[in-house]
């Protein structure tokens, strides 16, 4: 980890998230992380999550099908690298879907 990286974090009723962004040497690359906050993990059997920048679009990610493991996290490093354009200032916008249920939060550089 360097000064420049950026860590977005957020959480909505259900759900919480973090995604670290990696920055160096002219590019940065993403990681996710999503968490399930109730105790009802067996409930869960996938869900779908949508990410992008709420302002220009510079973060946008999604996967279909993604299972939690038995904590009721999922991790993921991205294999997805853009040139160096996130700010501190810039927010993300979640959706996760699951169940028939979909929830939206932001997240923000803490």
């Amino acid at each position: 980890a360097n000064e420049d990286d950026l860590v977005f974090v957020g959480e909505g009723e259900y759900w919480s998230s973090n995604v670290p962004v990696y920055q160096g040497n002219g590019d940065e690359t993403y990681q996710i992380e999503i968490n399930y906050k109730e105790s009802n993990l067996h409930d869960i059997k996938n869900f779908n999550y949508y990410v992008k920048t709420k302002n220009n679009n510079v973060i946008d990610f999604e996967e279909n099908d993604a299972s939690l493991n038995k904590q009721g996290n999922y991790q993921k490093k991205l294999p997805i690298s853009n040139s160096q354009a996130t700010s501190e200032k810039d927010e993300l916008v979640i959706t996760v879907e699951w169940n028939g249920s979909s929830e939206d939060f932001t997240l923000t550089n803490k």
